[in-house]
């Protein structure tokens, strides 16, 4: 009788073995699956905030292009049409004649500054919200957004393939705070 006591108590052994190796490779089948879902999302996320970074440095250098033309062109700069021009990485101003790349926007300003992002800047005479409580009589005041759009595999519907967007506003006015040497 003692002898098959200790056969019985072998053999449930060894089925507890087995039963607790199968949960220990479910358990870490679970853990493995978690581990490389987390480190798919936090690429994503890297590669994401990568490419918003980039897309606001984009749209701060049309800004500045903006800026650059109000400081060393004023007269150019207020001809400039209330419209949207594209503003791709080689212009250094807007052309108000011709549209295309550096020009007004016809339909589409295409992949512009690189193979993945799109610039844009629109331009609009006396908005309200550059022009302040009591204008300054004969200021002319002008707002600007330069917006940059791009896409990525996140963008799957087709009517809007540049799914992202950066925009950058400011308004200028025929103002000059530097004081005289």
């Amino acid at each position: 009788m003692m002898i098959m006591r200790t056969m019985n108590k072998r053999n449930c052994m060894k089925g507890l073995t087995i039963v607790e190796v199968m949960i220990a490779l479910g358990a870490g089948a679970v853990i493995l699956t978690a581990l490389t879902y987390i480190t798919l999302t936090s690429l994503g996320n890297s590669r994401q905030g990568s490419s918003q970074a980039l897309a606001t440095q984009l749209a701060q250098e049309g800004m500045e292009i903006m800026r650059n033309m109000k400081e060393n062109n004023w007269t150019g700069f207020t001809a400039l049409q209330d419209t949207t021009y594209c503003l791709a990485s080689t212009c250094t101003v807007p052309n108000s004649s011709s549209g295309g790349t550096c020009g007004p926007k016809v339909s589409t300003c295409g992949l512009n500054v690189s193979n993945k992002y799109v610039r844009e800047v629109t331009v609009a005479h006396g908005v309200a919200r550059c022009v302040p409580p009591v204008p300054v009589a004969g200021r002319i005041y002008i707002a600007v957004n330069s917006s940059v759009s791009w896409k990525d595999s996140l963008c799957t519907n087709p009517s809007d393939p540049y799914c992202h967007k950066v925009k950058v506003e400011s308004c200028f006015a025929n103002f000059d705070n530097r004081t005289a040497p």
